[in-house]
């Protein structure tokens, strides 16, 4: 009988660290809020430092929507050369339909923009992203439920 208690315990707990998050931010029972009133946003502001090494940069969205930007201080500044994003492997900050904006520009020279670990789908079969000089590139992603998925991309003409 101990075993079989033990081994439900074991079961329940393996199944809970392995869960999604499947449920959106805003309510969706009846009198619940769909309004938007209660969603929220936030900038996620990284720096890629000058170097020969791919700066390896782990963030953790936790709002509806999160923009994520090279920034020193207020003033946006340009790709350095090699970045590699990795989104946090925990998801409970993550929920249905949260939304990630990348916004990158390249000064002189070309950059590369990776992604790790594995709560990422991009719409295409090489994980990094080339982006030429003198250029600026968007790149949006929807969580849902268990990945990443790459929804648009756009790069300036």
């Amino acid at each position: 009988m101990k075993k079989i208690v033990l081994l439900l315990a074991i079961t329940l707990l393996a199944s809970c660290a392995v869960a999604q998050t499947t449920a959106p931010r805003f309510g969706t029972d009846k009198h619940m809020d769909n309004t938007g009133r209660v969603l929220t946003y936030a900038v996620i502001t990284t720096t890629d430092v000058t170097s020969a090494t791919l700066d390896t940069i782990t963030i953790t969205p936790n709002a509806w929507s999160t923009i994520v930007c090279m920034q020193t201080g207020s003033v946006s500044i340009n790709l350095a050369d090699s970045v590699c994003y990795k989104f946090a492997s925990s998801t409970t900050t993550y929920k249905l339909g949260d939304e990630c904006l990348f916004m990158f520009s390249k000064g002189s020279g070309a950059g590369k923009i990776k992604f790790g670990g594995s709560r990422y789908i991009l719409s295409t079969t090489s994980n990094a992203v080339l982006l030429a000089a003198s250029k600026s590139m968007v790149m949006r992603f929807r969580w849902n439920g268990s990945a990443w998925i790459e929804a648009t991309r756009m790069v300036q003409p």
